[in-house]
């Protein structure tokens, strides 16, 4: 418990020191994390169903006895027996079902709308946790239709291609125009898994000092490695063309040893599941448009005059509240017109949300304010590029929605008003008068601790706006500016 307690607290100093240095220096730019969509190397253009055949499997399963202690010549005589018998042996494929598992895997994948967003972990110790999301309205990943499996069974029954289920690339075409698709998918699987035992030795030590011993055992240790590889053929059923192909693989690895306390290995085809769910992410992001994650940087806003405005921007924004951070920096614009940095923030938050040619109007005038900062040329460079993926995606039936963060006039003034706090306590009462002058008629008094927003200044005498829309005025040995 005291070693907990130590931990506890040397982290809690840690997480303070971090929350410090963050804020002592207003150099740390304002970032936001959220999903874009990206096109797959291979468009399918004009293809909206897709069926996805079982892949055919070729596989093996090398199984090594353990050891029995026998003598080398009795070893061998075994080895001999056991390769005789195999021969004779009629054993079914090991893994025949693998091909149907990746086909259903990528099937699973291809419905999903929101492929690869995923929740995002930030923050000291995992203290902060936020949502992974996008912001592009229209984007999605699930742009084919897919045939059912049902549907897909049946008719390889009508063609007595029911008991082995395949489909190989010379009948592709003709069963995809049988079921009315635009494209089908074949593949094939290749799998080998090896078993095989090793010794390990282990030292133990007893006793200390002069007393001090070392005692040495064999053990043996069950290792397992499992090869997978596949190759998929998209076929265009109109033309019976390959629009494309692919291949992926992955290995596991796997050791068991004689004095672990956990159970054993799980069973092979166990492991060679793990093989085809790496491998189908691979596959289907060489067809599928998948979401990735992507840091944008804000540029800092220089000036005291606009500090209230940028600070309100930046929790806009760590809130995910882009329309608030919008109408913060066009506010900025509003009093200057030539701010790069908030014509640079526009851009950010056009490009977020997909609307990149005005990103790109954004970026572009930015850099022509400031043409040594890096930063607005690659923003510009990267934009440009995104408009060339969308292009591509365009051929998938996806069409971006264009965000709206149009604003009244009186949203974008009341971000630059300045807010004053009334000095006192809520018991006492501070009177407000008709004009910047205590002689003056008294309009209102207000309690100590109250906010008001600003309307103007004349002299040392700050002009407010009460709750009931009048103005009023105070003098400034009565309040305090409020950040």
């Amino acid at each position: 418990m005291a070693h907990d307690r130590i931990f506890f607290r040397l982290g809690m100093i840690l997480y303070t020191l971090t929350l410090a240095s963050l804020g002592a220096g207003e150099a740390v730019a304002q970032e936001l994390k959220c999903f874009i969509l990206t096109p797959p190397e291979q468009i399918l253009a004009g293809v909206r169903q897709v069926a996805i055949a079982d892949f055919t499997v070729t596989s093996r399963h090398e199984i090594q006895p353990k050891p029995s202690g026998k003598k080398n010549i009795d070893k061998v005589l075994d080895t001999i027996e056991r390769v005789a018998v195999s021969g004779k042996e009629d054993k079914p494929q090991p893994f025949a079902d693998a091909g149907k598992k990746l086909a259903d895997l990528l099937i699973a994948s291809m419905v999903e709308a929101d492929r690869g967003i995923r929740s995002v972990g930030s923050g000291f110790l995992g203290m902060k946790r936020k949502e992974g999301r996008s912001f592009q309205a229209g984007a999605r990943t699930n742009v084919f239709v897919v045939v059912e499996r049902q549907r897909m069974d049946q008719l390889l029954e009508e063609l007595k291609l029911g008991q082995s289920g395949l489909v190989d690339e010379s009948q592709a075409a003709q069963v995809g125009r049988l079921l009315g698709v635009d494209a089908i998918v074949t593949g094939q699987i290749n799998a080998a898994v090896k078993e095989s035992w090793e010794a390990e030795t282990r030292t133990t030590t007893k006793g200390s000092g002069k007393n001090k011993t070392e005692e040495k055992k064999e053990v043996w240790c069950n290792k397992r490695i499992a090869t997978v590889s596949a190759t998929i053929r998209i076929v265009n059923v109109e033309t019976g063309q390959l629009f494309g192909t692919r291949e992926a693989s992955s290995k596991q690895e796997l050791k068991h040893c004689e004095d672990e306390r956990s159970t054993e290995m799980a069973p092979a085809d166990q492991t060679v599941n793990l093989c085809l769910q790496t491998i189908a992410k691979e596959l289907i992001d060489y067809f599928m448009p998948r979401f990735q994650q992507q840091k944008f940087e804000f540029a800092k806003i220089e000036g005291k005059e606009f500090k209230r405005p940028a600070d309100a921007a930046r929790e806009s924004i760590d809130g995910y509240d882009l329309h608030s951070a919008f109408i913060n920096y066009s506010a900025i614009l509003e009093q200057d017109p030539y701010n790069h940095a908030a014509i640079f923030n526009l851009g950010v938050l056009h490009e977020v949300v997909g609307n990149y040619a005005l990103a790109v109007e954004k970026y572009r005038t930015a850099a022509s304010l400031v043409s040594r900062e890096e930063k607005y040329r690659k923003a510009l460079q990267r934009v440009e590029k995104q408009r060339l993926y969308w292009d591509e995606l365009k051929g998938l039936g996806l069409e971006l929605k264009e965000y709206d963060f149009s604003f009244t006039e009186k949203q974008a003034s009341s971000t630059l008003s300045r807010r004053i706090r009334i000095n006192g306590q809520g018991s006492e009462r501070i009177p407000l008068y008709e004009k910047p002058d205590d002689s003056s008629k008294v309009l209102v008094r207000v309690p100590g601790g109250v906010e008001l927003e600003t309307a103007s200044t004349a002299g040392e005498w700050y002009q407010v706006k009460l709750l009931d829309g009048r103005l009023a005025w105070i003098h400034e040995q009565e309040v305090e500016e409020v950040d």
